[in-house]
């Protein structure tokens, strides 16, 4: 929203609920922020009046300012975002597809709820062909109604000084013979934890200076994960950082980042590592094989296979100028293809080009 020419775009951030860890960033933007007044805490008959609460003021925001171009994001608010919009009779209706559609799988009612908002909206964005195909497969509709515009990383905070690394590993204990490997996900079934810890056992005999550094907070499987490490001996051999926020701190003192999760859209957390100029070991899910140019960029492994982390994480382990080729290749990558400007050019030909139909 900050990249929207503002003397073309006079942009609104409505959120249902307005807490969060992003607030303050948000609120220094200036960028006016509308709450839709909704409380997640709520019993489920107060949220539904609370949806149809923030509808409400959503369909006053749309209105009273003329809006042209109202954009969701995330299944909810896509909802919201294309009936609300249909009522406001606003010129440009786009909603947005984040990852792949696990949650109908889940939740079976959704697809339908799904395929109402995609009905209603003239434009669905998805950041990642995988995620475009995903949403095809499972809803039909029009494959030109749908756009691949890919996340953008602002690259510079990643960009550390060698001395930073030197800095955090003291911080953390760590030494600079030590083959430190990260993972940045929280902590739940099908972020992959367990397999990594699997594979950290395996490897552990013929890398005793291995280390792993886990970062991500606890959705309810951290004591299970942390009883798994213990019994594998690993007890010294993991950090559990828990939910942080200086993560381009903690790449920088780390050697290889894996992302082990049996299902994914488009990984942040692995595009940073990425723009960070971290090699990386991934599952081969979601849109994880885009953003590695299928194993170009990085090792692509199957999901749920400690094995074949176990071999992955070996061969980088034994090939120091491997990682650093192929971090530097995705730190290339990133910076040609994943800029927040590109992504920014991505939005303002679609809003201008719907806009002018």
């Amino acid at each position: 929203m900050r990249g929207l020419p503002k003397g073309e775009f006079a942009p609104y951030l409505f959120v249902l609920e307005a807490v969060g860890p992003l607030r303050s960033t948000l609120e220094s933007t200036l960028i006016p922020i509308v709450d839709g007044g909704y409380d997640s805490r709520a019993a489920k008959p107060l949220k539904v009046l609370q949806l149809l609460r923030a509808s409400w003021r959503l369909w006053k925001l749309l209105r009273y300012n003329k809006v042209s171009v109202v954009h969701g994001f995330l299944p909810l608010t896509n909802l919201i975002a294309a009936v609300v919009g249909r009522f406001a009779n606003t010129s440009l209706i786009v909603t947005s597809r984040r990852a792949l559609n696990k949650h109908q799988d889940r939740m079976p009612g959704w697809r339908y709820l799904d395929l109402l908002s995609s009905h209603l909206s003239h434009v669905i964005t998805a950041n990642a062909e995988a995620v475009r195909d995903d949403t095809l497969r499972r809803e039909g509709g029009n494959p030109a109604k749908m756009h691949v515009i890919y996340n953008g990383l602002d690259v510079k905070p990643l960009h550390k000084p060698i001395t930073h690394r030197v800095e955090m590993r003291r911080v953390l204990g760590l030494n600079d013979s030590q083959v430190v490997v990260i993972i940045v996900a929280n902590l739940i079934p099908y972020k992959g934890h367990s397999e990594l810890i699997n594979a950290m056992a395996q490897l552990l005999p013929r890398f005793p200076d291995i280390r792993l550094l886990v970062v991500g907070q606890d959705r309810g499987v951290g004591a299970t994960l942390k009883r798994q490490a213990d019994s594998c001996g690993l007890a010294l051999a993991i950090q559990w950082l828990g939910l942080r926020e200086d993560i381009p701190d903690l790449l920088a003192a780390a050697d290889i980042y894996v992302s082990a999760s049996h299902e994914e859209g488009f990984s942040n957390s692995l595009l940073e590592a990425m723009g960070a100029g971290k090699p990386v070991v991934a599952t081969n899910v979601g849109g994880t094989p885009e953003m590695l140019a299928q194993g170009k960029l990085g090792l692509l492994v199957e999901p749920a296979d400690a094995d074949g982390l176990t071999k992955a994480l070996a061969v980088l382990i034994d090939n120091p100028e491997m990682r650093l080729q192929f971090g530097q290749m995705a730190a290339d990558q990133v910076a040609a293809q994943y800029s927040v400007d590109e992504m920014v050019k991505q939005y303002l030909m679609l809003y201008r080009g719907g806009l002018d139909k």
